[in-house]
């Protein structure tokens, strides 16, 4: 297993890859808006080939890269259009190879296939069941469920894997099951749900 990590600087922008002991492997990536250049990378992942996929902020686009670092692909400009994406800020790929994007600024989450074509979208600004608010983390379990962390409206929301709305829970403050500022997040093997609860400086398990 390789852990792969995003180092934000103002300068340089870079990804950068460690063993599972923490040893550095490599770096690659610097600030700009040339193929394998960041402006701001911020959510990662990887797929089952371990392809790696980078959201690009402020690029307004996804990058793709071999394992090595190497530049294979890019997908997405600003916009507000379908495939289109305003601050992406988190990806997951399912095991079926589908990407899914936290389009944060269009409150929305998009999802496409491995060659960056887009395949559907769900969601728009609101507090109702199936609405966001600057989306951040998205996750997918090995059945598909779609697994959203709705930082503008402090909870999770949990989606059927074509997108429609299943179940949400949490509600702002600082006991158990309530958040301020959601980020990252990830479903364990076991179905558990761990979500970094900004804000309040912890993690939560569910």
């Amino acid at each position: 297993m390789i852990l792969i990590m995003i180092k934000l600087h103002l300068l340089p922008l870079c990804s950068q890859v460690f063993d599972p002991a923490g040893r550095f492997l490599r770096a690659f990536g610097s600030q700009g808006t040339g193929d394998g250049k960041f402006n701001y990378p911020w959510g990662i992942t990887t797929d089952a080939l371990g392809f790696i996929y980078v959201c690009d902020k402020e690029n307004h686009r996804v990058q793709v890269f071999q394992s090595d670092g190497t530049f294979v692909g890019k997908f997405g400009s600003f916009g507000s259009k379908l495939g289109q994406l305003e601050h992406p800020h988190y990806i997951a790929v399912s095991n079926t190879n589908r990407v899914l994007v936290s389009d944060s600024n269009n409150h929305r989450v998009q999802v496409f296939d491995v060659n960056g074509r887009v395949l559907s979208s769900f969601g728009e600004e609101g507090s109702e069941e199936g609405q966001f608010k600057f989306p951040r983390g998205v996750a997918v379990d090995d059945q598909g469920y779609i697994v959203v962390a709705d930082s503008g409206n402090n909870r999770i929301q949990i989606f059927h894997p074509d997108g429609a709305f299943l179940r949400a829970f949490g509600s702002w403050g600082s006991s158990d099951a309530e958040f301020k500022g959601l980020e990252g997040i990830a479903v364990m093997s076991n179905g558990n749900i761990i979500v970094c609860d900004r804000e309040n400086h912890r993690v939560q398990v569910f």
